[in-house]
């Protein structure tokens, strides 16, 4: 009967913890991009580094705040309803993806913008920013 009894406590302390753990994982607090100290980088160059040594790139700018410059080749909406802007590069096809916290208005397509945001790598056509913000237009 002890050893049943000790058994329940130490899965109820295992339950316990696995909670903790869980509640605090999908709790943390987002980072702030508007408050980190940003890499600077201009949109093409940075495209062109991710297609040129897609590892090199990933180690120098993955998971890190950058401040992107560049021209807007396309303004979307994103099933989240969160403004997409699309940076111009050499490549006629792809660029640089930026995915804003918040809907924007006013931004068009031509305009010299800079962003901040968390770089999310490269797909294989596009390079993506998450959590963007405008830092401002030109």
């Amino acid at each position: 009967m002890k050893k049943v009894r000790i058994i329940l406590i130490v899965i109820l302390v295992l339950i316990l913890a696995g909670g903790a753990a869980v509640y605090y994982v999908f709790n943390k607090p987002h980072r702030d991009v508007e408050g980190e100290k940003a890499l600077q980088v201009a949109a093409n160059d940075l495209f062109k580094n991710y297609t040129q040594n897609e590892k090199q790139s990933n180690s120098n700018y993955l998971d890190k705040a950058l401040e992107v410059e560049g021209r807007i080749e396309e303004v979307r909406t994103n099933q989240d309803n969160k403004t997409v802007v699309v940076f111009k590069t050499d490549d006629p096809i792809y660029g640089v993806v930026c995915t804003f916290k918040t809907s924007l208005a006013n931004l068009g397509n031509g305009s010299d913008i800079t962003v901040k945001g968390l770089c999310s790598g490269y797909d294989g056509n596009d390079v993506k920013l998450r959590d963007c913000v405008l830092v401002h237009p030109k």
